[in-house]
């Protein structure tokens, strides 16, 4: 969503939402805020948003889940996600408290956690390859040793895979930075000409949505997880699980249904809210840079429905997920679904205390010096 776009975005929520309020139903922030999308849109168009606004705006997940009750067919996230990109614009978003979500940049919080804790995957990286696998960000953070497995799993499969730790943009769109979202995946075109890749495969249920939504002309995008199934994956076990969906797979039913099918050996509960109306974690729209307090009590929110399931597990397939939940949750409930397939424990404690300790004593202000001096990347190397 270029500049014109997210203008015509707003234009289009002002003209057709009908003010219904069937969103604000489903949706705490736009309920306490009192005000319509469509309202919202107007507002910004003739300049007259307010604080209070621009703070809900700010604080939207963009989880999607009120666009389910839309009588117009229409989603909000599409619109708050436009709404911040003009207000950057007018200066009425001041960008300094997303610095460390800044993915284009060289120093942004996952290159400087990968870089502080020696996670460093240069010896998977080839020039010529048909297949590019992408962790995503966290996963490729946080579970080096999960990630450096599903590499060598598919490579196992007879597949010729090359390996990146891009980012997949998502955070710079959540934030209103389109433009710069596009300049960076120019970085992820150029490594996919001059390799010759006709496909990517994902293990991030986000980084696989949002690639499906961006330029990436002739590349087939599948999910580690399709081809779980296709190779006939399923596990047994007597552990009692539920399953927390990701917020894009709320428009894709398949993600859901295959982490299911893979552990279908196992005894399977549902949480009151999953599938297309499953609970956000937490982690959504970049809000725990402006208010993580938020974000920790939206993840005791959907934790509480864990709790009330009957299970003994909760099986995520977004690393983002499964660290947002594990913050507020006991040992042991929260596991990544490829945790189950390649029987590797994540400790998650300590992944929680690195991301913490991350802007703490020496090494947090070397840390923060790097944040400091990022340099926004060029489009290729």
């Amino acid at each position: 969503m270029n500049s014109n776009n997210a203008i015509k975005t707003l234009e289009r929520f002002s003209d057709e939402c009908i003010d219904c309020g069937m969103c604000q139903s489903s949706c705490e922030l736009l309920n306490n805020l009192g005000l319509s999308p469509g309202e919202i849109a107007r507002a910004i168009n003739n300049d007259q948003i307010d604080a209070e606004c621009i703070a809900a705006i700010q604080r939207c997940d963009l989880c999607g889940r009120c666009s389910q009750d839309c009588l117009v067919n229409m989603n909000p996230a599409d619109m708050i996600k436009a709404a911040r990109e003009v207000l950057i614009q007018k200066g009425r978003i001041d960008l300094s408290a997303y610095d460390a979500m800044l993915v284009d940049r060289d120093w942004n919080f996952f290159t400087i956690y990968r870089d502080t804790y020696g996670i460093n995957y240069d010896d998977l990286k080839t020039d010529q390859f048909e297949t590019l696998f992408f962790p995503g960000c966290s996963l490729s953070s946080y579970a080096p040793e999960l990630t450096r497995t599903a590499y060598h799993w598919l490579q196992e499969q007879g597949m010729q895979v090359g390996f990146t730790d891009l980012c997949c943009t998502k955070p710079l769109d959540s934030i209103g930075l389109s433009a710069e979202a596009d300049h960076y995946l120019d970085r992820l075109r150029a490594l996919l000409d001059s390799s010759g890749a006709h496909k990517i495969i994902t293990a991030c249920p986000n980084c696989e949505s949002h690639l499906r939504s961006v330029q990436l002309p002739n590349i087939e995008i599948n999910s580690i997880y399709d081809i779980l199934v296709k190779m006939g994956y399923k596990l047994n076990g007597t552990t009692r699980l539920t399953f927390h969906d990701s917020c894009p797979d709320r428009y894709n039913p398949k993600n859901p249904q295959n982490v299911r099918n893979i552990l279908s050996g196992y005894p399977q509960v549902e949480m009151f809210s999953h599938g297309k109306d499953a609970m956000c974690c937490g982690a959504g729209g970049i809000v725990s840079m402006i208010d993580p307090e938020l974000c920790s009590t939206r993840a005791i929110r959907r934790m509480a429905e864990f709790n009330g399931s009957g299970a003994d597990t909760c099986i995520t397939y977004c690393m983002g997920c499964a660290q947002r939940l594990s913050s507020i949750s006991q040992p042991s409930q929260i596991r990544h679904c490829l945790e189950v397939v390649f029987d590797i424990q994540i400790d998650y404690e300590q992944v929680n205390q690195n991301a913490k300790s991350l802007w703490e004593g020496s090494q947090g202000e070397i840390n923060l010096q790097h944040l400091a001096q990022a340099h926004v990347l060029p489009s290729r190397d």
